[in-house]
């Protein structure tokens, strides 16, 4: 049960919901996309030959009524098509029309199943949207331990509405064994990517953590030092105390359940010609196989490196060392 402040049960309440249409409608912005008439006739001909990626398109178009009169039942069929293929966006987009009945008859059940899948596939939206199911018990049976694996999952993709969501679980012991210096970094990552409430968050975890606390959570940059599967603090010591870190630093840039879905973007990454005094690579832990970058000598070189390839592939990697 919720043993926190007034304004921690109110982000909990308003902030842990399923993502709204707003979300939904900017994460179509890659999809749907033609620039001239002939465009949209080829998009439809592969659509219609069966390419899962040109029936994503044509159901991104008909939800956005770009170069067609919108049609959400047309989109809803668009989508059908290609996730039925295993194509995870599509997946993901066919899950929020289930979720606000944009296009089908409102089923929160179905709409879990679709974000399911497209979640083992390491899409991080669908990972959130699935954690919030679990923690609302919206569509599945609520299990808040389930809630914080998935988000954490999206949250180490850098997800930034799964960030706060997990520190606001940390905060409230919700899932795991309460931890502010956890919940406190979490929000401090979603507040470095501007989400709106995580200053909120922080300003009231502030009032009830001691400085040292807070110098600990301001310094630390591995965001699994502190946890582990069981949701139980372990020993955490600040790179500012000694000065050094055991292990490989690493930038994760993904995680996948199958070896297929990171070898895809393995390779997409390797196009952009981005490594810079790091490999990159696969690593396997946990049963998750991880796209990674690395190692690199120093935590600050790393952050460095971070927001190097946050502007040039438009992902923010998250720090890991192992």
């Amino acid at each position: 049960m919720t043993k926190t402040l007034l304004l921690l049960f109110i982000l909990v309440t308003t902030l842990l919901a399923p993502a709204a249409r707003a979300d939904f409608e900017a994460d179509l912005s890659n999809t749907g996309n033609t620039t001239n008439i002939k465009t949209l006739l080829e998009t439809r001909r592969r659509a219609d030959a069966g390419d899962a990626n040109a029936q994503l398109n044509m159901g991104g178009l008909y939800f956005k009524g770009q170069d067609v009169a919108q049609d959400y039942a047309e989109a809803a069929k668009w989508f059908l098509l290609a996730a039925q293929q295993g194509q995870a966006q599509a997946q993901f987009n066919l899950g929020m029309m289930y979720a606000t009945g944009q296009g089908v008859t409102q089923n929160h059940d179905e709409s879990v199943q679709w974000y399911r899948r497209a979640a083992v596939q390491g899409l991080a939206v669908a990972q959130l949207n699935l954690g919030v199911a679990y923690a609302t018990g919206q569509g599945v049976l609520q299990d808040e331990v389930e809630a914080v694996k998935w988000l954490r999952l999206a949250a180490e993709q850098g997800e930034p509405q799964a960030q706060f969501n997990l520190g606001v679980m940390y905060a409230n012991g919700q899932g795991v064994t309460q931890n502010l210096v956890e919940s406190y970094l979490w929000a401090r990552l979603a507040d470095a990517q501007g989400h709106e409430s995580a200053k909120a968050l922080m300003a009231d975890l502030a009032k009830r953590m001691t400085t040292e606390q807070i110098a600990l959570a301001n310094n630390l940059t591995d965001t699994e030092r502190l946890t582990n599967t069981g949701g139980k603090p372990q020993a955490a010591t600040s790179i500012a105390e000694t000065g050094i870190v055991s292990g490989g630093i690493y930038l994760q840039l993904g995680a996948f359940k199958t070896h297929d879905e990171a070898i895809k973007l393995l390779n997409k990454i390797k196009t952009k010609q981005i490594e810079n005094g790091g490999k990159l690579d696969l690593y396997q832990a946990d049963d998750w196989i991880r796209v990674q970058i690395g190692p690199y000598p120093s935590p600050s070189l790393a952050r460095k490196e971070a927001a190097r390839l946050k502007a040039k592939l438009g992902i923010s990697p998250i720090l890991k060392r192992h």
